[in-house]
């Protein structure tokens, strides 16, 4: 390899591990006349951050709570009304990415290759199983099974109540690759995983057999740089569709079923999409916000405002779409037209650390100064 390659190679790869000393300043804010007075409903304070410029850290928003685990192993459940701590379990883990949740149950992974089970309600460690690899996404919980991708390309089925591995499969992984890995999906009885190869594959949920494997981001490109082809956004399934997209370009929508596609874009995006009835909103790699047909993968409309601003998965709010941006700034978008309808920091100017949810009141973000803040208007 020559040196001018070499130095291209490493400088792309500092880029793709989000290292944010290489980053440039964000661009201005565009000039908006506010059609929402975006607030802030709560914030409440937590033990441990989320780590910056992450996607892994999520909160699960079910039964009027909120279930998340912070970068130091506390497990919470707030109310997701006002931001009371419901429930709270402090344990000795250091979790890399975000829960997946049954009942008073909670599960996380770790850097150390652990996935771990909590029980609010005893506040105990139920049990501890040690994977192949560390833990990058949150896992998914069906049917009494829980679903689990490490970063060395194994994905695993374990019995819930146990942590007992009940099947596995194995990806091989490309030379390079983006770090991360998509959360997998529980649904229709299946196992639906993204990989670093480029490959959305469907397993049977109850003996791991392979029941269909589609190629989303085919590598391309003379070096292995070019060849990336990781799918890291998170998966969506609706409607007997599955959504997914690949580090080099490809968005694509596949019937669950027996995954044949129904349509595919070339849209670049390292993050996920969001679908409501027949609206998918992606992000691409500039941060341009792009409305689809979910149907037939028909362009509505596309937002050039927020360019260059870093932005993460959207997340429909109400009548908006919502999008944050590194910056801590989060921003509605008129599911319509697209236009900024109004946009509002987050946390005191502090960068996001993870992915938003929502219900049909509030939107819920989790920031890396050790908060979790709900907006609404």
């Amino acid at each position: 390899m020559s040196k001018s390659l070499f130095f291209v190679v490493l400088f792309t790869a500092l880029i793709i591990q989000g290292c944010s000393n290489s980053r440039p300043a964000l661009p201005d804010l565009p000039s908006i006349e506010s059609k929402v007075n975006l607030k802030t409903s709560w914030r409440t304070g937590v033990d441990g951050n989320f780590g910056e410029s992450s996607e892994r850290f999520n909160l699960v928003a079910e039964n009027g709570s909120l279930f998340f685990v912070t970068a130091k192993g506390t497990v919470y459940e707030l109310a997701q009304e006002n931001g009371k701590k419901k429930d709270t379990f402090s344990t000795e883990y250091r979790p890399s990415a975000g829960v997946a949740r049954h009942g008073d149950v909670v599960y996380f992974g770790t850097y150390d290759a652990q996935l771990i089970a909590v029980s609010l309600t005893s506040k105990s460690i139920l049990w501890e199983k040690t994977l192949s690899s560390e833990v990058l996404s949150e896992g998914s919980y069906a049917a009494g099974k829980l679903a689990i991708q490490t970063a060395d390309g194994w994905l695993s089925v374990l019995d819930a109540e146990t942590g007992d591995t009940q099947w596995r499969a194995k990806e091989d992984l490309p030379s390079l690759t983006v770090r991360g890995t998509s959360a997998p999906v529980i649904a229709d009885g299946k196992v639906i995983a993204g990989f670093a190869s480029g490959k959305l594959k469907a397993y049977s949920l109850q003996d791991g057999n392979l029941l269909w494997s589609y190629e989303v981001g085919k590598p391309e490109g003379r070096y292995e740089i070019e060849r990336l082809s990781d799918i890291d956004g998170r998966l969506v399934v609706e409607n007997g569709v599955v959504y997914a997209v690949a580090y080099n370009g490809t968005l694509a929508a596949l019937s669950i079923e027996n995954g044949r596609p129904l349509w595919q874009r070339s849209i670049p995006s390292s993050v996920g999409v969001a679908v409501r009835g027949e609206l998918l909103v992606a992000v691409d790699m500039t941060s341009k916000v792009i409305a689809l047909n979910a149907k037939n993968g028909t362009e509505v409309w596309e937002n050039k405002d927020l360019v260059d601003r870093d932005l993460i998965t959207p997340e429909f709010f109400r009548d908006y779409v919502a999008v944050m941006d590194r910056g801590g700034y989060v921003h509605l978008l008129d599911l319509t037209t697209g236009e900024v309808a109004a946009h509002k920091v987050a946390d005191n100017g502090v960068p996001p650390g993870s992915r938003m949810v929502a219900n049909d009141k509030q939107l819920f973000i989790l920031t890396p100064n050790s908060n979790v803040t709900a907006l609404s208007y």
